[in-house]
């Protein structure tokens, strides 16, 4: 059945792709990319993460699979959670890392490790809605793991941003990268990880190693938080979208807080009339965002998240959005699994670090969307970018359901960004960059800008059809990520 795939790598997608092949559903070939993301995109995702994937199947009503992670320390009281903290192994500690136009602080060790929720929620959504055997779908990511990746420019360029972080523990940089910095064209290989997705594929469970590992190397006795209580409570969370009607779409967003940041900018900028120049129309998306910002308390400036979309006409459409934020710094041992640090980051973490309470949903501004048009799901997309999933994935949504712009150009076109009384702005695609500049500085008192599309602003990797499923397939690899299209 013809179908396409748009992720952000080309491992990712024809992982995906060689699924649709087989005769799978977009779930199995989202499931599939996913597990190729891990190998392929080893800094942007990871089994130790998480993620949320939002589904319309035809005929069934839309549903979300939020497996974002819990926080853990089940089973510890308040003193003992204060105990550890102030405990001379307590596994926590800040890393400087320098991005050129900014500098920012995140935090490593086993204490910034979450309960991962990615293999549940992959099994989750398989149980619920796949249709070929999870081994399927988990061989083209363990052919990968065996075989290696080509390392692109764009993963050779995360590698460059977070290597500070890696080689703070060097068996982590030994397994991930062979001890140096990748450089484009290289090869990864991570065979234990190919291992670790076989067992995952022939039982539909996270495997006894990743578990007894969690358990040793992550608790109190190490320094971490997670618990026994944790990994026995943890369970995805299935059920309806968000749901906003706009003209003739209906738009799918995960009830998120960037599900419900992205959905505002959008029907912000729905209900406001375009404006005649192109720079005071950037000033208003940059107000949308604006608006957006103030409704919300995460923010960070990296983003290592990606994005896997897939659509196939007359079966449905799936998108998934998966992050392990920057890692933690180890490995689950024996597993090839880089864990989350989502403890350690800022922008989960508004009010401190370690103060959500045990068994809490953590934060998240992971947007994935499904569009439907007469109840035929017709589009799937969403990004990576943090804070900016909201923007991104917001004007990328009003440039093609309410402007009917084309898929591609609504992905390629310039962004902007805003918080507070600061802008961000890309200048490529702009007719007079002058002019826009000086709009948005008229109404923000710092305006950023970025002389060409950039990896800050996202990834929106998106997928469509024309009418009401029955036209021609579409995708859009969003290039500021590296990303790519696949159709079949």
């Amino acid at each position: 059945m013809p179908g396409i795939v748009a992720a952000g790598q080309r491992d990712t997608a024809e992982a995906a792709a060689r699924i649709l092949r087989l005769g799978g559903n977009p779930v199995d070939a989202a499931i599939a990319g996913c597990a190729a993301a891990f190998v392929a995109e080893p800094l942007l995702c990871s089994a130790g993460g998480a993620g949320i994937m939002t589904v319309a199947l035809d005929g069934a009503p839309p549903q979300v699979i939020d497996f974002f992670s819990d926080m853990p320390g089940l089973g510890l009281d308040s003193a003992a959670t204060r105990d550890l903290a102030a405990r001379d192994d307590f596994d926590f500690q800040a890393i400087r890392v320098d991005f050129g136009p900014a500098q920012q602080t995140f935090h490593v060790g086993r204490a910034s490790a979450a309960m991962p929720g990615m293999l549940p929620g992959l099994a989750a959504a398989h149980a619920r809605f796949g249709s070929l055997p999870l081994s399927d779908l988990m061989a083209p990511a363990i052919d990968l793991a065996h075989a290696g990746v080509t390392v692109s420019a764009e993963t050779a360029h995360v590698f460059g941003l977070l290597w500070p972080l890696l080689v703070v523990y060097p068996e982590t940089a030994q397994v991930l990268a062979g001890g140096a910095l990748p450089r484009p064209g290289g090869v990864l290989r991570n065979p234990a990880l190919g291992e670790t997705l076989h067992a995952f594929g022939a039982t539909g469970r996270m495997p006894e190693r990743m578990l007894e590992g969690l358990l040793a190397e992550f608790g109190p006795a190490r320094g971490g938080l997670i618990t026994e209580d944790d990994v026995r409570s943890y369970r995805p969370h299935i059920g309806p979208p968000v749901i906003e009607t706009i003209g003739d779409w209906t738009i799918c967003m995960p009830p998120s807080p960037g599900g419900h940041l992205a959905l505002l900018v959008t029907r912000t900028l729905a209900g406001d009339a375009p404006r005649a120049g192109e720079a005071d129309e950037m000033v208003r998306l940059a107000q949308a965002s604006q608006a957006a910002h103030a409704r919300r308390n995460l923010g960070t400036w990296l983003g290592s998240t990606t994005h896997i979309s897939v659509l196939v006409p007359g079966a449905g459409a799936a998108a998934v959005t998966l992050t392990s934020g920057e890692g933690c710094g180890h490995l689950i041992p024996g597993t090839g699994v880089h864990l989350n640090n989502f403890l350690g980051e800022e922008d989960l973490n508004p009010h401190g670090f370690h103060r959500h309470a045990p068994g809490q949903r953590l934060p998240t501004m992971i947007a994935p969307c499904v569009g439907l048009r007469g109840q035929v799901p017709c589009l799937a997309l969403g990004s990576g970018g943090s804070n900016r999933i909201r923007s991104a994935v917001g004007e990328v949504l009003y440039r093609r359901v309410v402007a009917n712009m084309d898929l591609t150009a609504a992905v390629a076109a310039a962004r902007v960004h805003a918080e507070a009384d600061t802008a961000w702005l890309e200048l490529h695609g702009l007719r007079d960059p002058a002019a826009t500049l000086a709009a948005l500085a008229r109404v923000f008192s710092t305006v950023h800008t970025f002389p060409g599309r950039d990896f800050f602003f996202g990834g929106v990797h998106a997928v469509d059809v024309d009418g009401a499923g029955t036209g021609g397939m579409r995708g859009a690899g969003d290039l500021r990520r590296g990303g790519v299209v696949v159709q079949i």
